[in-house]
């Protein structure tokens, strides 16, 4: 039986949920599917977490329009680590594949980059990121700028990445009267002609991505 790992990290609850559907599927695919909850020891107040991410918002808009511009920022960029509490598989050597879930934080979440400095076994796994945020699915400001950076970190740890997956949760904490919220509406509907609800775990294009990445993992399972 395949043996699958799936290790998240979630603030708000909606990474966390992608994580539960993702097991719910996978284990009537007949997978063995363990849950691996990342935990920080302490979380932070949600406005000092921007604060270590700011040196990049004067060179935004060059990353937004220079691929050579970003591939040289993700090669030198500071990413943040928060401590997180005792892992309860420290080592995922025993499993064919682990799916690691996060939040976007601009990049990944704190708790989630240190959980790949901690964690053993990762050398030669077949590892599939998934993750959530607010808006539709911009290739760069979206998916490149965290994907990109996190597949560099699974690499250099010797992990094979071998599909992503990119949820909307049509949440944003920031500011008082979900200012970010309506900005990304809007830009889904500019951007996509679509409303961002769409590109949840339970609108239309939501949730062809989801059974697609679903599908490939139980493909793979059957083909073993």
């Amino acid at each position: 039986m395949t043996r699958v790992l799936i290790a998240c990290y979630s603030r708000s609850g909606h990474t966390a949920r992608l994580a539960q559907a993702l097991a719910e599927r996978l284990r009537a695919c007949g997978c063995a599917v363990d849950v691996e909850t990342i935990r920080a020891v302490r979380e932070w107040n949600k406005w000092l977490l921007p604060l270590p991410l700011l040196p990049l918002l004067p060179f935004l808009p060059i990353y937004l329009a220079s691929a050579r511009f970003r591939n040289l920022w993700h090669r030198v960029y500071f990413q943040p680590e928060q401590a997180i509490r005792p892992l309860a598989h420290p080592d995922v050597s025993a499993y064919d594949r682990v799916l690691l879930g996060t939040p976007k934080w601009l990049y990944l979440a704190y708790p989630v980059a240190r959980w790949l400095k901690t964690v053993q076994g990762l050398d030669g796994k077949r590892v599939a990121p998934f993750a959530t945020f607010c808006g539709p699915p911009l290739e760069v400001f979206e998916l490149e700028m965290l994907f990109a950076p996190l597949a560099d970190r699974l690499r250099a740890r010797g992990a094979t990445v071998v599909d992503r997956l990119a949820i909307s949760s049509d949440f944003h904490p920031y500011f008082f009267f979900g200012e970010m919220r309506a900005l990304f509406r809007l830009i889904s509907r500019k951007a996509f002609g679509r409303p961002l609800a769409d590109f949840t775990l339970d609108g239309e294009v939501g949730r062809v991505e989801f059974e697609r990445f679903c599908d490939a993992a139980c493909a793979e399972v059957q083909v073993k």
